[in-house]
């Protein structure tokens, strides 16, 4: 019976080690997925125009559509938990990605903001452009060329190609992540393949 009992106990033990062992594994990983996985996706968050600030609400209306009748939510707590990216700029487009219940703001990007062109490096004229269309373009950089950017469920994925394959080698289209640290019509940055991004909104005449 005391046989038993230990060969039992030796069997829990093992298996909780292998759980624990097992769940810091995923907490500690980034799940990046593949270009073929993320076009998948299905996105909840909508494309909206901001029409007006009431109080700790934000009345919109679906880009594109006129007939729809305005919506209002909650971003209060959004705001609480840092995820509102951007400024609520009334007229400008924004990607609100709400609750389960359709009624409050989980993350919300002001996606006019984040258009155009950003420069992280002004000295050698490096940096990225987001096109309305989805396009990104690379200006200037050397390590990795942007294609594209998508905005999926309050989150911000860019398309590249890493340029530092060897040259023998397919370059592969890879997808990534970029968390947006701050917003503002001047400016951006981003946590992107582990690096810190910080760019500024260039403008008049570059001077090379």
């Amino acid at each position: 019976m005391n046989t038993k009992c230990n060969v039992l106990t030796t069997i829990l033990i093992s298996s909780l080690l292998v759980l624990c062992s097992c769940s810091g594994g995923k907490k500690d990983s980034k799940i990046n997925p593949t270009v073929e996985e993320l076009d998948e996706v299905v996105d909840e968050a909508e494309l909206v125009v901001l029409q007006e600030v009431d109080g700790d609400s934000v009345i919109v209306r679906l880009c594109n559509n006129e007939l729809e009748h305005p919506k209002a939510y909650s971003y209060s707590e959004a705001e609480a938990e840092d995820q509102i990216k951007g400024t609520l700029t009334e007229g400008d487009t924004l990607s609100i990605f709400p609750d389960s219940k359709g009624k409050k703001v989980k993350i919300c990007i002001n996606v006019s903001e984040l258009r155009g062109k950003w420069y992280y490096d002004m000295q050698q004229h490096r940096g990225m452009a987001f096109e309305t269309t989805g396009g990104l373009s690379s200006i200037n950089t050397d390590r990795i060329s942007f294609r594209e950017w998508k905005l999926l469920n309050g989150k911000l994925f860019l398309y590249y190609v890493d340029m530092q394959q060897e040259a023998s080698s397919k370059q592969e289209y890879e997808v990534e992540e970029a968390e947006i640290l701050t917003l503002s019509a001047e400016e951006l940055q981003l946590n992107f393949l582990d690096s810190l991004y910080t760019c500024k909104r260039q403008h008049g005449l570059i001077m090379l």
